[in-house]
């Protein structure tokens, strides 16, 4: 269903961008869901966070969000874009193929939001990282026993330049923000950082443990 819904949202994406129709009076934006995405913020604020019961408020504000796009109730670039980052929290592959969709189409809705096109290089990153392949805009960091590293990067996917109208910064500035993220986390860096192919191995090693 999910998968569904994320490809209907990016056809009409395309459609939206080809069109040269009126513009019409903005729409009326999902207060209950403007709601949601301020609790799944407030849940990742702070350093004391409880991961178990935000991974069940997570999935439950998912089950409300998926509602309300079957409902049609959400409509505006922002609703978009709210209902992205909560599918962006998810932790399935159609959770992140959903955000990526969502978060595009707010994009195509304003392509002049900065907000908006972040989360859609960070979600298309994330969707990437979660297939074992190399992210492009260097957004999404991981961590493990052995410290914090950015998860691999496919450099020469897009340029420096493209990086930095999607996502605000280049290749150079996440890696020198590492550190910061490393902290803020109390983890200390990987050194030297996982490739992808350490990273493939060390997930198919897990998966025989299992």
């Amino acid at each position: 269903m999910r998968i569904l819904v994320a490809a209907v949202l990016l056809l009409f994406a395309g459609a939206l961008a080809a069109t040269d129709a009126p513009v019409a009076a903005p729409l009326v934006e999902n207060a209950k869901l403007a709601t949601l995405f301020a609790q799944d913020q407030a849940a990742r604020s702070g350093s004391d966070i409880d991961w178990a019961a935000m991974s069940k408020a997570d999935a439950a504000r998912r089950e409300q969000v998926q509602a309300m796009l079957a409902a049609g109730t959400v409509r505006s670039a922002n609703d978009y874009y709210h209902a992205a980052m909560v599918f962006q929290h998810g932790d399935t592959l159609a959770d992140f193929r959903l955000a990526n969709a969502l978060a595009t189409l707010a994009m195509q809705l304003d392509s002049g939001n900065e907000h908006y096109r972040w989360l859609a290089g960070a979600s298309w990153d994330r969707l990437l990282m979660r297939q074992m392949q190399p992210q492009w805009y260097g957004t999404q960091y991981k961590g493990d026993a052995r410290g914090m590293y950015l998860f691999p990067v496919a450099s020469d996917a897009v340029s420096d330049a493209e990086r930095t109208a999607m996502v605000g910064h280049t290749l150079a500035e996440s890696l020198a923000h590492l550190a910061t993220a490393a902290s803020e986390m109390g983890l200390p860096v990987r050194n030297p950082a996982p490739t992808l192919e350490t990273l493939r191995e060390e997930a198919a090693a897990a998966n025989l443990d299992h």
